[in-house]
This record gives C-alpha cells, structure tokens and sequence, in this order.
C-alpha cells in the first residue's frame, strides 16, 4: 500500500467502498490522501486499542500507541505520512480522519466527548463488544436481524459478512429498551420525563437519573477525599494502638518490679 494522492478531497463514501468490496479506502488528511485498509478488523487493533489509556481515574490519549498504529496501518506511506504531519499534535486528528474514511468517525454527543479520543468512535466501538457481547449479540439479531457471528464470516468473494462499521451503526441507534441500553444503565425518554415530574414534588434529584460528567466527577472527588480521610484515620488508630501496647507492657514491667522488690 503505498499509492497516496493530491487531488481534490472527496466526502469519504465507507457504504459505497464496503458494498464494491474495496480493499482500501481514502483518508484525508494534511491535504493528501492516505490508503488504509477499509475492513477495520484487518488492522492492527491490539495496537490501537492502546491509544486510550487511564490516567488517575481520567482517560487519556497513548500518542506513542496512536503513533504506532498509524504508522502500521499507512505501511511505507509513513515517511512520506511524517513529512506532512511531522508533530505530536497531528496524531490524533490523523487518527480521527482514519476512523472518518471507514464509516467510524468521531461522535458528536457528550459520551463521544469522553470517550473517542483517537480513531474516532472505533474503540468505543471495539469496547462495547468486549464488555457486553451478549447484549450486542441479542440486539443485533432482535432490532436487525444480524448474527454476530458473521463478523468473522466471509462470502465466496472474500468479503466480511459483518463489518466492524456496519455493527457501530446499528449499536449507535438501539432504543432504550434493547439490552445494550439496559445493561449500560440509559434511561429511555419517557422515564426522564417521569423523573422531572418526580423531582420538583420530592424537593431533591431523582436516585435513578444518569449522572452527568460533572456530577461524576464531583462523586469521584468526594470519594478519593473519603479514601484519603480513611487512610489517615487508620494511620492514627494504628499508632495509637502502637503507643497502647508500648504502655501497656511498661506498666507490667513497672509492676514486675515492685513484686520483686516486695518479695525481697
């Protein structure tokens, strides 16, 4: 894979380049065009599954692991990749427009904010498969008729029966009463609209409604300072306990003595 091109970019098309089969799509950016496989689950996904990692509780972006996985996904287009786009900072708006030209590109809502932080909504993708495949699985065969399966499936011309795209878009759009959506604890709209009814009656939040980033982040503060304050309660306790037994065993000493001297 090494044919790269200048010419004036297109709006990528993953649903036409997946129905003809293409082995390869287009990827726009630093005004060329890069070739990348158009099967996502041909790439190096253990390698890009380590672009996100945590950081105090925090997700955060592996520049090293982003770096990694876009070179071997551009093969000997990643010297010329790097004359383009030779900082830091390009990797993971590279990543990004990677994910964009196979059909997998960054959300827009407030959970793509946290959670697509390089190569678009592919891990959170690959994520959501790992960490509830039964729920996808069922979802995929009630809402769409679509055996999971087949993802690892080919037909007589080689291609993917399932591709990781054509599952992103249907998991993306399940309603609130599929399994995904129950199994991640979202709330359809009629059960909003019953905790804003509820809300204003009972004076206080509802204890069902989703947490919003801010109010987990809250939560998350208060309990690292509990975990603190607990530590540090322990830690006295324990050097209490120290300067007990330590007082104790003085005292027994302290009445040794006088016994002996008594008996003498």
């Amino acid at each position: 894979m090494s044919t790269t091109s200048t010419t004036s970019p297109t709006p990528p098309d993953p649903l036409a380049a997946e129905a003809r089969g293409d082995n390869d799509v287009l990827a726009w950016f630093g005004g060329r065009g890069w070739q990348v496989p158009r099967d996502v689950d041909t790439w190096p996904l253990a390698r890009v599954r380590r672009a996100i990692g945590s950081r105090d509780g925090e997700m955060v972006v592996n520049h090293i692991a982003v770096s990694e996985a876009i070179e071997e996904l551009l093969g000997d287009q990643w010297e010329l990749f790097l004359a383009f786009a030779p900082r830091r900072r390009d990797l993971v708006p590279a990543s990004h427009a990677i994910a964009e030209a196979v059909g997998m590109g960054r959300g827009t809502d407030d959970i793509a904010e946290r959670y697509d932080l390089a190569f678009g909504s592919i891990l959170r993708t690959l994520a959501l498969i790992d960490t509830w495949p039964d729920a996808v699985e069922s979802d995929l065969n009630r809402f769409w008729g679509l055996d999971l399966r087949d993802r690892y499936r080919f037909d007589e011309q080689g291609r993917r029966r399932l591709t990781l795209r054509q599952i992103h878009a249907r998991i993306t759009h399940l309603p609130a009463d599929s399994a995904l959506a129950v199994a991640m604890n979202r709330r359809s709209p009629t059960e909003l609209l019953l905790m804003d009814l509820y809300e204003p009656l009972a004076g206080r939040a509802h204890p069902a409604r989703p947490l919003t980033a801010a109010q987990i982040a809250e939560r998350k503060a208060e309990a690292a300072a509990k975990a603190k304050a607990l530590a540090a309660y322990e830690a006295r306790r324990v050097a209490r306990g120290d300067r007990l037994a330590s007082g104790l065993d003085q005292a027994r000493a302290n009445a040794q003595r006088r016994m002996k001297g008594t008996d003498g």
